[in-house]
C-alpha cells in the first residue's frame, strides 16, 4: 500500500472508532502492508495535519482519537443533548485524586488521607468505571486495592499516568480555575451494567483469610 492510502485508512478508523486506537491494533490490521512505511511517522504526520483542521487527532489512553476541539465542546453538547452528563462532586474529585497518585491503594488509605468515611464516593467511582479493583494487600483481612481505569485516561485526555500534573504544575497553577470540562464528565446510563454487583461486593467488609500473604491475580484495567 502506498503511504497515502495508509494514511486514509488510518483516517477512517479513527473516525469509526468509539474509543483510542493503539499501534498494535493498526500493525495487526495492515500485516505485511505496513513494513515499507513506519506507522509511527504516518500517525505523526496525521496530527500535524489536523492542526489545521476543525477536528484533531489525540494520543489518549496509549492510543489515537480522532475528535472534536474543545472550543466547539458547547455546540456539540447542544447538539447531542447531554442532559445526562454527570458532574462529579468535590469529595469525589478529591478522592480520584488520592487514588490517581497514589494506586494502587486500598479504601482504608482513601480515609485515612481524606479523614473521612469514603464508601459512597468508592462506589461512585466503581460505577463510572473511572476506577477498578486493582488485587489484594498483603496484609490480614486482604483488602481490596483500587486503581484508575482506562476510560480515567479517556475523559480527561491523558496519554498515561506521567501526564498527570506534578507538584510544580499546581503550584505554577494554583490561582487558575480548573476548566469545566475536566468536573463534568458525560457518562452513558449503560457504562454501570455489569459493575453494580462488582460496587456492592467492594463496599463489604472482607474476611479475614487464613493465609493472608498471597494476592488474587485478578487485577484492574
Amino acid at each position: 500500500m502506498e503511504r497515502e492510502e495508509i494514511k486514509a485508512v488510518i483516517e477512517n478508523i479513527l473516525l469509526a472508532a468509539d474509543q483510542p486506537v493503539s499501534q498494535t491494533q493498526l500493525k495487526s490490521l495492515f500485516g505485511d502492508e505496513i513494513e515499507k512505511v513506519s506507522l509511527k511517522s504516518v500517525l505523526e504526520e496525521l496530527i500535524d495535519e489536523y492542526k489545521t483542521r476543525s477536528l484533531q487527532i489525540i494520543q489518549v489512553a496509549e492510543g489515537y482519537q480522532l475528535c472534536t476541539r474543545h472550543d466547539y465542546s458547547n455546540w456539540v453538547r447542544k447538539f447531542l443533548k447531554f442532559d445526562k452528563t454527570t458532574k462529579l462532586s468535590q469529595p469525589s474529585l478529591d478522592t480520584l485524586s488520592i487514588i490517581a497518585y497514589k494506586q494502587p491503594l486500598t479504601k482504608a488509605e482513601v480515609e485515612e488521607i481524606r479523614g473521612v468515611d469514603s464508601s459512597g464516593v468508592v462506589r461512585t467511582l466503581l460505577e463510572k468505571k473511572i476506577i477498578s479493583p486493582g488485587g489484594r494487600k498483603k496484609v490480614p483481612g486482604r483488602p481490596i486495592m483500587y486503581r484508575t481505569t482506562r476510560k480515567f485516561l479517556e475523559y480527561f485526555g491523558l496519554k498515561d499516568l506521567s501526564d498527570l500534573p506534578t507538584l510544580e504544575d499546581f503550584k505554577e497553577n494554583e490561582l487558575e480555575q480548573i476548566p469545566p470540562d475536566q468536573t463534568t464528565l458525560p457518562f452513558d446510563e449503560q457504562s454501570a451494567d455489569g459493575v453494580e454487583g462488582m460496587a456492592d461486593k467492594a463496599s463489604e467488609e472482607e474476611a479475614p483469610l487464613t493465609d493472608p500473604t498471597k494476592i488474587d491475580s485478578s487485577t484492574g484495567s
